[in-house]
């Protein structure tokens, strides 16, 4: 019955409204074919890449959305502390830089965007980013074993490209245990989202999105 209430969401008592379809239901939230529209042109034009609608795009998207959904759920739980409006600005202001100052309102336009929707897009990538350096960071413990090892592995990849004298352990150190620690926070992330799918109920009301 919950899930019939959920489908009525989709439908307006009002004639003549446009009605914005539902694609997944996530316990009691949804994901709505618009939002899905538009994290599709949102993240096409921060990568500057052409819009896709094709069926992995779509996937692709509908699993970010899941995710996001995820994590917003343990950040209102847990109370992460948020970004503030300067490092918004800051990364919006980077990201015009990026694109071109002269190209940035034109390109709101050819994807039909808002400065609004992309700045809201932005602080939820550093919302997902300060969740992450504080939920699953702390964690990680790079050994000293770890550092030989990977030092080891990227010498003889170095060897195959390179002619001359390497960079030593010591002068590769910081950027090994930055790697090493990255791929590790990276992993976990990937197994709490795992795990956490599993703690949910979700329906694709799309079925392509499956």
């Amino acid at each position: 019955m919950r899930y019939a209430a959920l489908l009525c969401l989709g439908v307006s008592a009002l004639s003549g409204a446009i009605v914005d379809r539902l694609a997944i239901a996530i316990d009691q939230r949804v994901i709505t074919e618009a939002q899905l529209d538009e994290e599709i042109r949102v993240t096409a034009f921060l990568n500057q890449e052409p819009i896709k609608h094709d069926a992995d795009t779509r996937r692709n998207a509908a699993d970010r959305l899941i995710q996001q959904e995820l994590v917003r759920r343990e950040i209102d739980l847990s109370r992460y502390p948020m970004p503030t409006q300067v490092e918004v600005d800051t990364l919006l202001a980077d990201t015009k830089r990026q694109i071109g100052p002269d190209k940035f309102l034109s390109e709101l336009t050819r994807y039909d965007l808002t400065e609004d929707i992309v700045r809201e897009h932005l602080r939820f990538q550093l919302m997902m980013l300060r969740f992450i350096d504080f939920r699953f960071r702390p964690d990680i413990q790079v050994t000293e074993a770890d550092v030989k090892q990977y030092y080891e592995g990227e010498l003889v990849k170095w060897k195959v490209s390179h002619t001359g004298t390497p960079p030593s352990l010591e002068e590769s150190r910081a950027a090994i245990e930055k790697a090493i620690t990255n791929q590790r926070v990276d992993y976990a992330v990937s197994a709490w989202l795992e795990e956490t799918r599993k703690q949910v109920r979700i329906i694709y009301l799309d079925k392509e999105l499956q």
